[in-house]
C-alpha cells in the first residue's frame, strides 16, 4: 500500500509539475495537494492570527488536513509593509512570498497591476469547503477571483471609562468636532481612517468638512489604529477612533479601553487573502488560502476576535452585526472600482491638511 501510495505521489506531482511549465495551471485539490508536495515549502505573510501559538495550530491542522509534510514558515508582515513588497518585487516578476493579506481598496492597485493571482476557487474548493463561495464575493466585479475574504475590521468609537463616562460620549462621527474634545482625542494620522471612508457614503465635501473639524480640536496623531487604541488605553487621549477587534483583545488584558460603533455610520473595511502572481510555491499557496479563509479562520476566530458581519457562523461577527444593528448605524463598505478612485482623490486632500498642521 505504501509503495503504491509514493508511486501514486510521484506520478500526480510530475503531472502537475508538467502542467505548469507548459502555462497550465492545477485546477483540482488532489492537483494541488500533490503540486504542494513537490513544491515542498510555503512562505505565509499574513499579520493574522497575531497569536503564534494559533498560528503554530494553523500550520499543524492545515498540514494533517492534507496529510502533507512540508516545510511552512510564518512570516507576518503588516498589510502596508506588503503592499509596498508585493508592488516592488512583482515589478521585477518575482515575489518572496505565497499568501498575504490586505485591505480590500489596498489590494486594488496590486490586482490592477496583475500582480495578484487569479484562481477559480469556487470550482476547485466548491465540494471540500463549501464556504469558499461566499469567501469570494463582496468586492467589486473586477477583483472576482482574485482575493478571498478573512475577516471584517469593524470602526467606531473607543474611549478610556477613567477619564469619560458613557454617557458624555460622542453618539455620532461627526459629534467628535464639538470644541469640547479639543486635545482629548486620538487619530489615525494614515489619512485620518476610518473617518477617510465616509467618503463612501457621503462624499468627498462632508467628509473633508469633518476631517476639517477634527483637525481644530488638536488631536494626538498616531501611525495606525493600533497606535490609537494604546494612546486611549494609557490615558495620552479619552477618545479615539479604533477597531472593536484591537479593542476586544485590550480589554482582555485588563486595559482600561472599551468600544461601541458610532450611531450614523460603521467603516467596514474587508480584508482578504491572496495569492501573490509570483509566489513562489502556488498550489501550496491556494491550498493554504481557501483552507485558512474556511476552515483555518473557525478555529481561531473567536480567540482573536475577528469574524464576517456576514458570515452566520461567526460568532465575533454577529455579536458585531447585533451592536451595529442596536445602534441604527449605516454600515459603511466598497461596492465599486469607482468608489476607490474617490477614496484616492479625498485622500489627497485630507493628507495636504495633515501636512499643514
Amino acid at each position: 500500500m505504501k509503495l503504491h501510495k509514493t508511486i501514486g505521489r510521484i506520478a500526480g506531482a510530475a503531472a502537475v509539475t508538467a502542467a505548469l511549465a507548459t502555462g497550465g495551471q492545477a485546477q483540482s485539490v488532489e492537483d494541488l495537494v500533490e503540486g504542494a508536495r513537490e513544491e515542498g515549502r510555503l512562505v505565509v505573510m499574513m499579520l493574522h492570527p497575531t497569536n503564534s501559538a494559533n498560528r503554530d495550530r494553523l500550520i499543524e491542522a492545515f498540514k494533517a488536513e492534507y496529510d502533507l509534510d512540508i516545510d511552512i514558515e510564518w512570516a507576518p508582515t503588516h498589510p502596508t509593509a506588503l503592499m509596498g513588497r508585493l508592488n516592488a518585487e512583482s515589478a521585477s516578476g518575482t515575489f518572496s512570498g505565497d499568501v498575504g493579506q490586505g485591505s480590500v481598496d489596498d489590494l486594488w492597485p496590486s490586482v490592477e497591476k496583475g500582480y495578484v493571482a487569479k484562481f477559480d476557487w469556487v470550482d476547485a474548493f466548491g465540494d471540500s469547503l463549501p464556504g469558499i463561495k461566499s469567501a469570494t464575493e463582496g468586492v467589486p466585479p473586477e477583483m472576482e477571483d482574485t482575493v478571498l475574504s478573512m475577516f471584517d475590521l469593524v470602526y467606531g468609537l473607543i474611549w478610556n471609562p477613567h477619564f469619560v463616562e458613557e454617557s458624555e460620549l460622542p453618539v455620532n462621527v461627526a459629534d467628535l468636532t464639538d470644541p469640547k474634545w479639543d486635545g482629548k482625542i486620538a487619530l489615525n494620522s494614515y489619512h485620518i481612517a476610518p473617518v477617510d471612508y465616509l467618503n463612501y457614503e457621503i462624499g468627498e465635501e462632508e467628509t473633508v468638512e469633518i476631517v476639517e473639524g477634527l483637525l481644530a480640536n488638536g488631536p494626538i496623531l498616531k501611525a495606525g489604529s493600533g497606535a490609537v487604541g494604546a494612546a486611549v488605553s494609557a490615558g495620552e487621549a479619552a477618545v479615539g477612533t479604533g477597531m472593536a477587534y484591537a479593542a476586544d483583545l485590550a480589554v482582555a488584558r485588563g486595559e482600561p479601553i472599551r468600544f461601541r460603533p458610532f450611531a450614523d455610520y460603521t467603516p467596514v473595511l474587508g480584508m482578504k487573502t491572496f495569492v501573490p502572481e509570483y509566489a513562489p510555491n502556488p498550489n501550496a499557496a491556494r491550498l493554504f488560502a481557501a483552507w485558512f479563509v474556511t476552515k483555518g479562520i473557525a478555529m481561531v476566530g473567536e480567540e482573536e476576535r475577528i469574524g464576517q458581519l456576514s458570515n452566520p457562523d461567526s460568532v465575533v461577527g454577529a455579536e458585531l452585526k447585533q451592536q451595529i444593528d442596536a445602534s441604527g448605524s449605516a454600515i459603511v463598505s466598497v461596492s465599486s472600482i469607482k468608489q476607490f478612485e474617490q477614496l484616492a482623490k479625498t485622500r489627497k486632500v485630507i493628507d495636504q491638511m495633515i501636512a499643514n498642521q
